[in-house]
């Protein structure tokens, strides 16, 4: 029998006008929050990088892997488009979307810049919220003469009556908090430019702004999760000295292995994750924010073998493995209460489809890792799962 995602699939390639659909029609389908909230406070990184062809759209990507298409095409734009995105996330027991946004370094605003605009604009933003991650990468870099520009522009959204916040203060989030210490000058510039922000929210009648950056897992040289807490302290002491309220990452994807293949296990890729949310729980001085593993296999934007930037691939990628990550995840809010970020966690990532890690119901996925996190969060707030990340209730 065909799935209401297959269903789905086929009206919504007939016209956008169909795409208003499901905003209503989902209610009741997958999991909807219960008043009550969960221990787990869920989101998905967004990147939009699908408002129209771009050279991202490799040959590759909607060849060999056209089983990642969204069932509503490979273009999502427009505010009906995302008053579907937030309906499927929210059904799903998603609370919130941190929306990859690019600092306009060249003077030129990145059009990617504009799903938070579209979001902001839906009819359903009341279902979520949100909060913006602060692309500081290679040619969208804040440097200390453009810092007060950039808290401007922040602004607007951390003002907005939809921002995701902890302890009353909106959150914002930096892809690397090394290269803001790498452009800002130092830990003690860093310090004193989150400062200004804060400084900036109070103004606006805020009480503050919570600010968490990105960091990089500890690894030993073969590339594994590094056991030893030296490395975890020496970052930790960075991190704390830099002034973050807490930390995060983007994903922990694996670049290589010793023995140089380059499959890894999706199972075993969700386990590093995992050891990763332990050992910051242990050492980290500041709270942690954990990211959730939903996939990694970047072959589409790879040339091939010989590519200088390959990294290991997941290409197994389970919603029975994504279902007990959730739960490890609810479980790690319980074992580290005094390290979580308000109980935040957030999965790498809603859209990534190029990088392979998307949630967002696909042609080869047809919404099975949304159903799979659906159940989840359900177990969640019934606080029927054990250790081992299994729902006893089933």
């Amino acid at each position: 029998m065909a799935s209401f995602w297959s269903i789905l699939l086929k009206g919504l390639r007939y016209g956008m006008a169909v795409v208003m659909f499901p905003v209503t029609a989902l209610s009741g389908l997958l999991c909807r929050p219960a008043a009550a909230p969960p221990p787990l406070k869920l989101g998905a990184y967004y990147w939009d990088g699908w408002y129209e062809p771009m050279p991202s759209w490799t040959d590759r990507l909607l060849g060999e892997f056209a089983d990642r298409e969204p069932l509503w095409g490979w273009q999502s734009a427009g505010v009906a488009n995302m008053e579907m995105q937030i309906g499927l996330a929210a059904d799903s027991g998603l609370s919130f979307f941190a929306f990859d946004w690019y600092y306009p370094e060249s003077g030129e605003i990145n059009p990617m810049n504009n799903a938070v605009d579209r979001f902001l604009a839906a009819g359903n933003s009341d279902r979520m919220e949100f909060c913006l991650l602060v692309a500081n990468h290679s040619g969208f870099s804040i440097y200390p003469d453009t810092w007060a520009d950039a808290v401007e522009r922040f602004l607007p959204y951390l003002t907005s009556d939809r921002a995701l916040k902890v302890d009353g203060k909106p959150v914002i989030i930096f892809f690397s908090a090394r290269e803001l210490e790498r452009c800002l000058g130092g830990e003690k510039q860093v310090r004193e430019s989150l400062d200004y922000l804060r400084g900036e929210c109070k103004k606006a009648g805020l009480p503050g702004c919570y600010v968490m950056g990105c960091t990089f897992a500890e690894r030993t040289s073969a590339g594994d999760i590094d056991p030893c807490f030296l490395g975890w302290s020496v970052s930790a002491l960075k991190n704390r000295a830099m002034g973050f309220d807490a930390v995060t990452g983007y994903n922990y994807h694996r670049a290589t292995l010793p023995d140089g293949s380059w499959e890894y296990p999706f199972r075993r890729l969700t386990a590093d994750y995992e050891k990763i949310w332990a050992m910051q729980g242990k050492y980290s001085l500041v709270k942690y924010m954990p990211v959730l593993n939903g996939g990694w296999d970047c072959r589409p934007w790879e040339s091939g073998d010989d590519d200088p930037n390959r990294s290991c691939y997941s290409p197994d990628r389970s919603p029975a493995v994504i279902y007990s990550h959730v739960l490890q995840a609810a479980q790690w809010m319980k074992d580290y209460p005094d390290a979580s970020a308000g109980g935040l966690a957030l999965f790498y990532a809603w859209n990534e489809m190029g990088e392979g890690g998307y949630l967002l119901p696909t042609v080869g996925d047809d919404g099975a890792a949304l159903q799979a996190i659906g159940a989840a969060m359900a177990a969640v707030r019934a606080a029927s799962w054990d250790r081992a990340g299994r729902d006893t209730e089933r």
